[in-house]
């Protein structure tokens, strides 16, 4: 387990740089590749690193789920269950998020800016169906963004959540990506979405 997690960061560590190095940015990246022996942490990981580091508070702020234990709260609209490995979802808040630009989301400490839940399925097809039926369940469009295929549209709070979260607004940006055995949804303040697709790219993105 210690030697995939090795391997998984020296990845993570040569895609960050390759995307830097002169002469080796020409272009856009095309697709996103996660290698396929991370944990939904792991990619989580990667991406609060690709720029100023993502703090998170502890549960119920973020947390991990697996098959069997399902959380049907964090768990995306029209996502499936049928193959479902593990999942892991985190909500930063202003006070902790640093845009890559160096500027920070804001000064609450308890105002969520961003939500987002990465899915793990046991292979390629599994995921893919699942990220087909949440673009369809939310009516998703097709988007591409920074060379990157991808789903965005919008998402509403449920009543609950308006009754017990401080976001700004009811509505907000949301994105759906789906790479390899992966689904990775997110939404939030449309700067700090943005920014958090960015560093997905930055982090996995290659070029063909």
């Amino acid at each position: 387990m210690k030697s995939k997690k090795f391997l998984f960061g020296i990845v993570v560590v040569l895609l960050i740089m390759i995307s830097v190095l002169p002469g080796c940015n020409e272009g856009q990246p095309t697709e996103l590749v996660i290698p396929s022996f991370a944990s939904p942490y792991e990619v989580f990981n990667a991406t609060a690193n690709a720029g100023p580091y993502i703090r998170v508070s502890p549960f119920p702020a973020q947390g991990i789920w697996v098959a069997g234990h399902m959380i049907s709260e964090v768990m995306p609209q029209g996502a499936l269950d049928e193959q479902f490995v593990e999942g892991y979802y985190a909500i930063p808040t202003e006070l902790y998020y640093v845009k890559r630009d160096g500027e920070q989301a804001g000064c609450e400490e308890t105002k969520p800016v961003l939500f987002i839940a990465i899915l793990k399925y046991e292979g390629t097809e599994s995921a893919k169906r699942s990220f087909i039926n949440i673009g369809e369940t939310q009516e998703l469009q097709d988007l591409t963004y920074g060379g990157i295929a991808l789903k965005s549209g919008t998402y509403t709070l449920s009543r609950r959540q308006e009754e017990n979260d401080y976001w700004d607004e009811p509505t907000m940006p949301c994105y759906l990506i789906h790479s390899g055995c992966f689904v990775i949804y997110f939404y939030g303040r449309e700067d700090v979405i943005n920014d958090m697709l960015d560093r997905i790219i930055v982090a996995f993105g290659v070029k063909e």
